[in-house]
Parts: C-alpha cells; structure tokens; sequence
C-alpha cells in the first residue's frame, strides 16, 4: 500500500511545486510524467549492498513497477490536460 501512495504523492507534490514556481508549457509536462516514476531502485539497491532484506525490496521494486504502468500512463494523459 505504501507504493501506492509513493506512485501518487508523487505527482501531486510534482504539480504543487510546479504551480508554485510558475512552470508551464512541455517544460512543465516533462516535469509532472517524471515525478511520477518510481524510485524505490534505488533503495533496493542500498537495501542489497548492505544485506537488509534484499528479497523484500526487490518485490517492492517489482510491484511499483507493475503498479507505475497506470500511474505514469494516468500522468501522461493528465499533463496534457493540466499543461
């Protein structure tokens, strides 16, 4: 459940951030799709290199990739609504 809601507090703080500074046009687009990627590679990676449960984050890496084939198509389609 918590790589759900990485996936989506993702693009949200992507687009507040991006209001914020007042970011518009395909800069802003590009943006908002790229805060939606998944990130937990990189605590997988960390996670293996000093053996705290490798197998688990490598599952979470799995699923949140499974998982980011909708959020990121979602974020797409919606940059070209919000942007």
């Amino acid at each position: 459940m918590g790589t759900l809601r990485e996936l989506i507090a993702g693009p949200v703080i992507g687009f507040l951030l991006i209001s914020i500074l007042g970011i518009s046009g395909v800069i802003a687009q590009s943006l908002f799709i790229a805060s939606s990627f998944p990130t937990s590679r990189n605590t997988s990676s960390l996670a293996l290199e000093y053996n705290v449960e490798p197998e688990l984050h490598a599952q979470i890496v799995l699923y949140s990739t499974l998982l980011s084939i909708l959020t990121v198509t979602f974020t797409i389609y919606l940059s070209t609504i919000l942007f």
